[in-house]
């Protein structure tokens, strides 16, 4: 029946709520077992049982506990401790430098706390002279009853380079029955040692043999009473130790009079054998009696028998830190109760904590615990001297484990948790998940559990540049904390996300590259894509290529593989492009795309005034750029027939007799919407083109009709229902006292340009169509005009002022950048705002404006087609007639309209334009 067990669904968390029920009708059950005392009962059958069989998938699904033992934030508390405590040891004259300390971990399980307690250590490395400690002063010994654990750890990668180090060892263990330590990579015997055990037991002694105990000081019939158990199933079972028995099981419980005298004495037919094995616990059960209440406890006598075998091979010396929960005062024990029992895949019990603090005194040790109840229990245990002997490791206890409970992190991390889920706040956003993040000494699980935050986040306006690089040093310490256990995390994906975000493409290939080593035959094709993306931005172009392949092997229809696997081949053939005209969209949009896409080079530069294309070049940093400037200039750089494209941006007016030249030419053209301020010229520049249309691109940039973030925004807005109205406000500061003197187009022009950008966006958001546009115009005219027509103020140098007034503000008009949709009111109502008002939480929503890039990106891939058609020799058949331009262009022509209507309602000529408009489906 073993064999075809169900597989177990347990809630992974250990709760006192989740406890067997008492059985009420036991004569309508199954009785798997009658009347057994408590640790002999079959349950511990189950329970063994179901860790042989279920080994490391019960952590890897969440089955039994695993964060709140095994924590980065707890794993560095407990090496502060034994840091503290090797101190101790090492300045006694006893102590052999030679003889590394056995830091013994009981029931490691899964080896996650072993890794992360050894990089906790690890820290201190480096100060281990300086504290007085010997270069090895301990050895990490990772142990479990099951050697299906201790198989699995001995090959974890992460833990490799610890057993290289020779600070780590693995044994199977059984702490209730061995008296000896049996060392795998070293093949070694710890037994009767030269120095001290510190043992680590987290939900470890929960789990062992316990039993049941009532006393009633001075009743007339018995003062001790032990546990009787019987477990029921709902249906007869066929194997009686089958550990999933556990899951469907109901108890009942009586008690039976107990003579402590007789039940110590080995002659006795009343013998209990834990009694008269150890006199220590007898002197336990007297001390309860003589407090002189009425009582009823468990006794963890399995971890009892675990601490005198640990003395043992500790050669008498013994540090032990417990982590359980459980029940640390004696006046929870009060009163008269059954005993109650969690289950959760497994079993386990509410630890006596008290009753294992005053084992140790009866032994001559002492104890601290955690001063509070309702919290996950830490507790140092010493045998191995006076309290004025261990003092740094007392005062290490003190500070770091009483001042401040253990699952404050579990608190804090829920907190914030349920704070996400409800619409975010300031606990949410980036810079508190950060502070989280490091209070939890950068646990995997942590960042994981709120990894769709940092990605949203790793963005202005939540990051400042020096947050930025503090966030980069988070994740390098996270992705090294990363233990590798749970099915389907991958800790390293998620930082090559956030770098790339980041634009740190050098920092995410080497946590995509561990994304992608995980596990080769189940590495999704993204994984290689977005390296291959990294290492186009790095240059290294061939590299990229064999990713390309490396995902198509995976899905050989993988469409994002065969795009970047185009783009590189760009890359290393870059198409030669020049620049013609150099007006603001060039030197501030197009021009800082060019410069970093590796699949085009720019090779040329036009301006009418040789000056001007001079300064841009050298402000810009362009390397082997050839120059030209004037009539002849421009007529020379069109003959070249090495560059392949060209960006223009000059006057509207220049682009009527321009664009049919470069067309002519046969080089494939990119330039900015709108075409003309009038349908009918931007209609005739089509005409031109029509004849070229087969063989040469060409495309019209509008960022906010390809902006992301508009598609983003347009998501959150539609939560809220149909849109019913919009307005806004769209101005410019040319009514200020400063006039400009470069600007290529009278100020109604502007406006209206920038009204339309302002269109666009809404439409975008939206997703109306434009019905009808009209604009009311309010303010004075201020032309653009020379600023040599007005005097200089007192002060105020020629250059000064040219700095000023060389071209309009755009900045003020513009929705172009970084988009934020900010939640003030619930999830009622959304305000957009285009500035870098500094925000947080995430009810407020920030991209990164990337619409000239999507335009970008679009003209290229086209490009490429067209060349590598070229390159083949298939020349268009001209009996096909005209190609259809691309959607660009005809985007281009509605925008021209657009503005023709704008320009034409416009009653006057104004410095502010207030424009109201229907937007209709």
């Amino acid at each position: 029946m073993t064999g075809n067990a169900t597989p177990f669904r347990g809630s992974g968390i250990a709760t006192v709520g989740g406890e067997a029920p008492v059985e009420q009708c036991p004569q309508e059950k199954f009785c798997v077992e009658k009347d057994s005392p408590l640790c002999d009962s079959i349950m511990w059958k189950m329970l063994d049982n179901y860790y042989k069989q279920v080994a490391i998938e019960a952590w890897a699904h969440d089955y039994v506990p695993s964060f709140v033992t095994s924590n980065s934030r707890l794993c560095r508390s407990y090496a502060k401790i034994i840091i503290n405590f090797l101190q101790d040891w090492f300045r006694r004259a006893e102590a052999d430098p030679e003889k590394p300390v056995i830091i013994l971990e009981i029931g490691g399980g899964h080896g996650r706390f072993t890794f992360l307690l050894l990089r906790a250590l690890q820290r201190y490395q480096r100060l281990f002279a300086s504290l007085g400690l010997p270069e090895r002063p301990f050895l990490v010994v990772f142990s479990d009853v099951a050697e299906a654990n201790v198989d699995f750890c001995s090959r974890h990668p992460a833990l490799k380079t610890f057993v290289d180090m020779k600070w780590l060892d693995f044994a199977v263990f059984d702490g209730n029955k061995d008296r000896e330590v049996h060392l795998v990579v070293r093949n070694e015997v710890v037994v009767n040692g030269a120095a001290p055990v510190v043992a680590i037991c987290n939900y470890v002694l929960d789990s062992l043999l316990t039993d049941s105990w009532r006393i009633s000081p001075g009743a007339a019939e018995h003062e001790f009473e032990r546990a009787l158990v019987s477990v029921y199933s709902p249906s007869e079972e066929e194997e009686l130790d089958a550990p999933e028995i556990m899951l469907r099981m109901t108890l009942g419980w009586k008690w039976r009079g107990v003579d402590l005298e007789a039940a110590c004495d080995p002659s006795s037919s009343a013998n209990i054998t834990y009694l008269h094995e150890d006199p220590t616990i007898k002197e336990v059960l007297l001390r309860y009696r003589n407090l002189n209440k009425q009582l009823s406890f468990v006794l963890p006598i399995g971890a009892f028998a675990l601490f005198r075998n640990l003395r043992h091979i500790g050669g008498g010396r013994l540090f032990c830190l417990v982590g359980d929960k459980g029940y640390p005062t004696v006046d929870e024990f009060v009163g008269v109760r059954d005993p109650h029992i969690a289950i959760h895949g497994s079993i386990s019990f509410m630890l006596n904590l008290h009753a294992i603090r005053t084992f140790f005194e009866c032994m001559g040790g002492f104890s601290h615990a955690t001063p509070y109840r309702d919290t996950f229990q830490v507790t140092g245990l010493w045998l191995c001297g006076t309290e004025f002997e261990m003092g740094r490791s007392v005062a290490a206890f003190l500070e770091d484990v009483e001042d401040l409970a253990p699952d404050a992190l579990i608190s804090w991390q829920r907190a914030a948790q349920e704070t996400v889920a409800s619409g975010g706040g300031p606990a949410s956003s980036i810079k508190s998940l950060i502070s989280l993040l490091r209070y939890s000494a950068h646990d995997a699980d942590v960042f994981l559990n709120f990894s769709n935050e940092f990605t949203s986040q790793c963005v202005h306006p939540y990051l400042n540049p020096r947050t930025e690089q503090d966030l980069i040093a988070d994740l390098e310490r996270t992705f090294a904390n990363w233990y590798k256990l749970k099915k389907g995390e991958d800790v390293a994906d998620v930082c090559g996300h956030i770098c790339m975000r980041l634009g740190r493409c050098d920092k995410a290939l080497k946590f995509l590259q561990a994304s992608a080593d995980l596990d080769a035959e189940r590495t999704h094709p993204s994984t290689y894509i977005n390296l291959a993306s990294c290492y186009k931005v790095e240059g290294n172009f061939e590299a990229g290529i064999k990713c390309c392949e490396r995902a198509l092997q995976i899905d050989p229809n993988y469409p994002q593989a065969e795009q970047m696997l185009r783009t590189l081949s760009m890359c290393k053939n870059p198409v030669r492009i020049a620049l013609v005209g150099l007006g603001y969209w060039t030197q501030f949009e197009a021009l800082p795309l060019l410069r970093r896409d590796t699949r085009m080079k720019i090779v040329a530069a036009f301006a009418f005034k040789q000056e001007e294309v001079v300064a841009l070049v050298k402000r810009a940093g362009l390397q082997e750029v050839e120059l030209y400037s004037g009539s002849q200039g421009l007529a020379s750089l069109l003959d070249r027939t090495d560059i392949q494209a060209v960006v223009v941006d000059v006057h509207m007016q220049l682009m009527m007799s321009l664009l049919p030249r470069i067309f002519a030419t046969g080089k494939h053209v990119l330039t900015r919407s709108p075409l003309q301020m009038s349908l009918s010229n931007a209609a005739a520049l089509l005409d031109a083109y029509k004849p070229y249309s087969n063989s040469l691109v060409w495309h019209a940039v509008e960022n906010n009709r390809q902006e992301d973030a508009f598609v983003e925004a347009a998501a959150k807005v539609a939560v809220l229902g149909r849109v019913t109205s919009v307005c806004f406000k769209c101005g410019t500061d040319t009514a200020l006292k400063h006039k400009f003197s470069t600007a290529p187009y009278d100020i109604k022009h502007h406006l209206a340009l920038d009204l339309l950008r302002c269109v666009t966006a809404v439409r975008q958001l939206t997703g109306l169509q434009l019905s009808s546009v009209s604009a009311v115009a309010k303010g004075e005219y201020a032309p653009c005009c020379s600023s040599g027509s007005f005097p200089l103020e007192e002060g105020q140098s020629l250059k000064q002022e040219k700095l000023k007034n060389t071209r309009l503000r755009r900045e003020y008009a513009r929705l172009t950048g970084w988009l934020t949709l900010k939640n003030q009111a619930g999830q009622q109502s959304w305000r957009v705002e285009v500035t870098g008002e500094k925000v947080s939480g995430s009810t407020n929503f920030a991209v990164q404006g990337i619409g000239h890039q999507n335009c970008h990106d679009a003209f290229a891939e086209e490009l490429y087609e067209k060349l590598q058609c070229k390159e083949q020799k298939e020349e268009p058949n001209a009996d096909k007639g005209s190609a259809l331009v691309d959607i660009s262009i005809s985007g281009a022509l509605e925008d021209s309209a657009v503005v023709e209507g704008i320009l034409a309602s416009i009653q006057g000529l104004y410095a502010v334009i207030v424009p109201c408009f229907m937007l209709c489906c």
